[in-house]
């Protein structure tokens, strides 16, 4: 299989002046994904990557909401889910300016697990088993997150902090979100042991799914009181779209964000190749990771406990920004420690681009970590190499 592009890039090497290895002359390095504008000019220099592993057209520190929850999608359908996010966001806020109030808190609460659902399925990410993933995963979440919801409703939530509250605010602020944590986080490792399942993205997909199956089943049995109260119980529509950015946005965020990189930890450390274990420094560790998630949990629970809605909601604010970044830093650096002594294989399609590439972890022509990409299409990819066909798999 072999394109006019491909023929003439692959027959060129040149030296990777980030990682060291004699590589394909392309526009990326395949072994780690490094431009290679720098070796075509004498006079550059080698700097470390900073474009997304899993998203190439962005910068790897920046808060993105669906390249760093959903990495595994060719960058087609990062539009679609961008465009199905914001359509959904929107018509939360109209259904609460209309003053129904329950269907708009229903459909905050199903938002982000409605597009997990779709990420598992339509982009066919574990293409031969998804019931039994999403079952052990999201189902797992939504009946955690109905069992602690039940467990919240029967705690009572003192309005003020006093000396005769201070356990019960002990509770609502640190003790329910450590359970939190722990339920969610249960869900993904509880998938640990097999190992058919032994990439860093696998867990960091684990943990969010399980994690914003949570959030969303325990808001709607804890609004349950609002939804018998009619379609339009009283209240001015201004705290309501707050309350619901809250719950529907910046919470799942937060939880998905934290367990996500901590399960990644934990695959990282007993899944990937004993070389690589030590990428992630301290946050790699997964104990020291699972304490992070927790930290985040807390002071999110913290936040929500004493001050009122709308500082609360503020400060949740990068509370979500920091559990993406550090989910995306988990992501990127997984990703970047796959290509260690893996020899350079057929030319294939990269299913995100469209271009023939080399066999190995990056694509060289736009630079997305093929790992990245849903392990259905890289197969459909190989099996297309394997052949001869030369024809692209479906996106």
């Amino acid at each position: 299989m072999t394109t006019p592009d491909g023929a003439s890039e692959t027959r060129a090497t040149i030296r990777c002046n980030q990682c060291g290895n004699v590589v394909p002359r392309m526009e990326y390095c395949i072994r780690c994904g490094d431009p290679l504008s720098d070796e075509y000019n004498v006079e550059g220099r080698a700097q470390a990557r900073d474009r997304f592993a899993a998203a190439p057209h962005e910068p790897v520190f920046t808060v993105a909401f669906v390249s760093t929850l959903f990495p595994q999608l060719p960058r087609a359908h990062m539009r679609t889910f961008r465009i199905s996010f914001l359509a959904g966001a929107a018509i939360i806020g109209v259904l609460a300016l209309f003053g129904l109030y329950p269907v708009a808190l229903v459909a905050a609460a199903v938002l982000v697990p409605l597009l997990m659902v779709m990420y598992v399925y339509v982009v066919d990410i574990y293409e031969d088993e998804p019931l039994s993933i999403v079952g052990t995963t999201m189902l797992w979440g939504v009946g955690a997150g109905v069992l602690y919801a039940l467990l919240l409703r029967a705690q009572p939530s003192p309005a003020s902090f006093t000396n005769d509250n201070i356990g019960v605010l002990a509770l609502n602020a640190v003790g329910l979100p450590l359970l939190e944590t722990a339920l969610m986080l249960a869900g993904a490792l509880f998938l640990l042991p097999q190992r058919r399942f032994n990439d860093v993205l696998d867990g960091a997909t684990f943990g969010a799914a399980s994690a914003v199956a949570f959030t969303g089943s325990h808001l709607i049995v804890q609004a349950l009181p609002i939804l018998s109260a009619g379609l339009r119980p009283a209240g001015d529509p201004g705290p309501w779209i707050i309350q619901l950015i809250s719950l529907g946005i910046l919470q799942p965020i937060i939880a998905a964000g934290a367990i996500g990189a901590a399960a990644a930890a934990w695959w990282l450390r007993y899944r990937s190749p004993v070389t690589d274990r030590r990428a992630l420094g301290l946050v790699g560790v997964p104990l020291v990771a699972t304490a992070g998630a927790a930290l985040l949990i807390v002071a999110a629970g913290v936040v929500k406990t004493l001050l009122p809605l709308i500082p609360a909601t503020v400060l949740l604010v990068p509370l979500a920004g920091l559990a993406l970044l550090w989910l995306r830093a988990a992501l990127h650096l997984g990703l970047m420690q796959e290509s260690r002594e893996v020899p350079v294989g057929r030319a294939i399609v990269c299913p995100n681009c469209g271009h023939a590439t080399p066999e190995h972890t990056f694509c060289g022509h736009c630079g997305i970590s093929l790992r990245a990409l849903p392990k259905g299409v890289r197969e459909r990819a190989e099996a297309a190499a394997e052949s001869g066909t030369g024809s692209a798999p479906a996106k």
